[in-house]
């Protein structure tokens, strides 16, 4: 399904953009020779050092281009991400005629000047990365951000950094991790979905496993207004002095949102614009925002970064239902 923009374009950047959609993966011959630099790329990042992550980030690329036959690019790693009313700028690829090709990336963030969480600044690179594929590689015209392009960048991550099979965190381990940790959680959430419900048919996605337990469809649709229920929540905390919080009908939602008649895709795709909206609610919080609280009539008192820890064991949770609505399993 295309995002909205879609009906925006002309004819010509239509037919770009399905090319664009239609292609779901890239296989890199040997992924695995490109992990040491990976590995090499997480150390340079905790050091905070600029100068080792932009070389460690030029030879991750480096591989990468040389991998799928692509034009090298120059690489730029600068400090703090720069911020306007439209938001945040992760990274940046410019190919312009007479100018060297340039991918640019900010390690740190706007408001707080935090290093950005590995995983999210690997997402970026390969961001960036992929829109070098775009023009260089399958010599589209035009770069656009389709579903399509959303599953390449995934492809290229989960090949360099194979998911490593854990027991689920407690809601009450997760609370004892970082916030950046639990935020790098949360922006994985979007992919690993789309990642599980890839090539199912409409009759898997509805079906549910027993008359209780939701199917897959639904489970991304209370994802979807999970999302924009902890928006609120998010919202109070810091608008408010120790909000008590709405309580959730999320049994009801089912029923009345009439969700086994939506469609998946798009419900996805709200939740992904979404959750990142709820990651730039996170990055662009000022001092002290973290502490802010507000009131669960089952927790109690909660921190807004306690709702960091909440949000990425509400996805573990869900994932892991989702799986196992696919599976046939309750």
């Amino acid at each position: 399904m295309a995002f909205a923009y879609y009906a925006r374009l002309s004819r010509a950047q239509q037919a770009i953009y399905r090319k664009s959609d239609a292609i779901a993966e890239i296989r890199l011959p040997r992924p695995e020779t490109l992990r040491p630099r990976v590995a090499a790329l997480e150390s340079a990042l905790a050091s905070e050092d600029r100068a080792a992550t932009r070389r460690a980030s030029a030879e991750l690329i480096g591989g990468l281009c040389e991998a799928m036959g692509l034009p090298p690019v120059r690489v730029e790693v600068l400090a703090a991400r720069p911020s306007a009313r439209w938001g945040e700028l992760h990274g940046l690829y410019t190919n312009e005629r007479g100018t060297p090709i340039t991918i640019q990336l900010w390690m740190r963030t706007a408001k707080q000047k935090r290093v950005v969480a590995f995983r999210t600044y690997l997402r970026t690179l390969l961001h960036e990365v992929g829109h070098h594929v775009d023009y260089t590689g399958l010599r589209l015209a035009d770069s656009f951000h389709t579903e399509g392009f959303y599953k390449r960048e995934s492809s290229l991550f989960y090949q360099l950094v194979p998911e490593r099979r854990a027991t689920m965190p407690t809601i009450e381990e997760r609370m004892k991790l970082p916030v950046a940790e639990n935020l790098e959680r949360m922006g994985r959430t979007a992919d690993a979905l789309a990642a599980a419900l890839e090539g199912r048919s409409e009759g898997a996605l509805s079906r549910r496993p027993d008359a209780k337990n939701w199917s897959a469809k639904e489970i991304v649709c209370h994802l979807r207004d999970a999302e924009e229920y902890f928006a609120l929540r998010l919202w109070m905390m810091q608008a408010l002095q120790d909000p008590p919080f709405p309580v959730p009908e999320q049994d009801r939602w089912v029923e009345d949102r009439q969700y086994a008649r939506q469609d998946t895709v798009a419900a996805l795709a709200a939740f992904r614009r979404r959750r990142q909206e709820t990651l730039a609610v996170f990055d662009g919080l000022p001092a002290g925002g973290l502490a802010r609280t507000g009131i669960s009539k089952a927790l109690g008192h909660l921190t807004t970064a306690d709702h960091a820890a909440i949000l990425a064991w509400h996805d573990d949770n869900h994932l892991d239902q989702l799986r196992r609505a696919l599976e046939g399993k309750a």
